[in-house]
């Protein structure tokens, strides 16, 4: 092993503090959390998912109505806007924790 190359006790301490910086960080955003701010979390998920869901929806009766193609483009772009809203909702909620 040369002079250069950090040995397994170094890459341990590189480890051991990173899981230390991050329990820290997650313990400073558990930290006075009011009721009133837990239920606007679970508005901003709610809208969040609920808003593309319907976004989709329009886009895809509007589409229906225009090809004269029954409900395809509707559940189709409504299912669509509901993917992208999860999605929307997983980030947020993996950003506050």
């Amino acid at each position: 092993m040369s002079a250069r190359e950090p040995g397994p006790d170094r890459h341990k301490k590189d480890f051991v503090s990173e899981v230390e910086r991050r329990r820290e960080r997650r313990e400073e955003g558990k930290r006075d959390r009011s009721f009133w701010s837990s239920v606007g979390a679970m508005g901003m998920v709610g809208w969040s998912v609920s808003l593309p869901m319907v976004a989709g929806l329009l886009l895809g009766r509007w589409l229906d109505a225009r090809l004269d193609s029954g409900h395809v483009f509707m559940l189709f772009f409504m299912f669509v806007g509901l993917g992208a809203g999860c999605l929307i909702a997983w980030r947020m909620v993996s950003e506050k924790l």
